[in-house]
């Protein structure tokens, strides 16, 4: 377990501050995306001191579930913070899962610190590439999820349906039982779910031309 100011001296402070007035200088809703990245950040960290210029995680976006670093020394893995929806990060909480509602239809639902781990391990296991689970923060009040950088391009739908297709994946478009703004990028596989399968969730590699999984819901239901 990290103290949040034990992370809050590896995050590179400057860099963050210039996201945040990059953000906020575009003006309109830019502006709310700049308090929500700083919110994400200094909240969770219990506004402790940030590192210096250079400091090892620099911060890549803030986008849909956590904010994004990129990680200096290694310079091959992003890692992914999550946290309390009251710290910014929104009703997903520490990411989505799966869930049916009181008319059985599936949508998403807000999962808990552990809950989001499980959802990484069974990436793992349907998919072959996901997030490990670098450390909580504090007392649970954050998660550092760490990923494998993939060098690369969004694929297409078309070559992301080729892909799940190809590996026994079922879609879920015409689904009766799925909300229907989540069926055109759902997928089954027996009981396990994949939602969120769309261009901004997967890659395609430079190295070896494959598609990888980099932020899906993936959930048994």
């Amino acid at each position: 377990m990290l103290t949040p100011a034990q992370f809050a001296q590896q995050v590179d402070g400057p860099a963050l501050d210039r996201e945040i007035s990059r953000l906020g200088a575009k003006g309109g809703a830019w502006v709310l995306a700049a308090s929500v990245l700083s919110r994400r950040v200094n909240t969770t960290l219990d506004w402790e001191p940030l590192g210096p210029e250079g400091a090892r995680y620099r911060v890549v976006a803030s986008r849909g579930e956590a904010v994004l670093f990129w990680d200096t020394h290694t310079k091959k893995r992003i890692l992914k913070l999550r946290g309390l929806e009251e710290n910014g990060f929104g009703s997903a909480g520490f990411g989505c899962i799966l869930g049916r509602d009181v008319r059985g239809m599936i949508g998403y639902e807000p999962g808990t610190l552990e809950q989001a781990i499980e959802r990484e391990e069974l990436t793992w296991r349907e998919f072959g590439f996901a997030c490990r689970c670098e450390d909580v923060i504090g007392d649970g009040v954050g998660l550092l999820l760490a990923q494998d950088f993939v060098n690369g391009s969004a694929p297409t739908l078309r070559e992301i349906h080729s892909y799940m297709q190809a590996h026994g994946w079922e879609s879920l478009a015409a689904a009766r039982d799925v909300k229907p703004t989540l069926r055109d990028h759902a997928w089954r596989r027996g009981d396990v779910y994949a939602f969120d399968a769309n261009e901004t969730n997967f890659i395609k590699s430079e190295a070896d031309g494959l598609v990888y999984p980099i932020d899906l819901i993936v959930w048994r239901l």
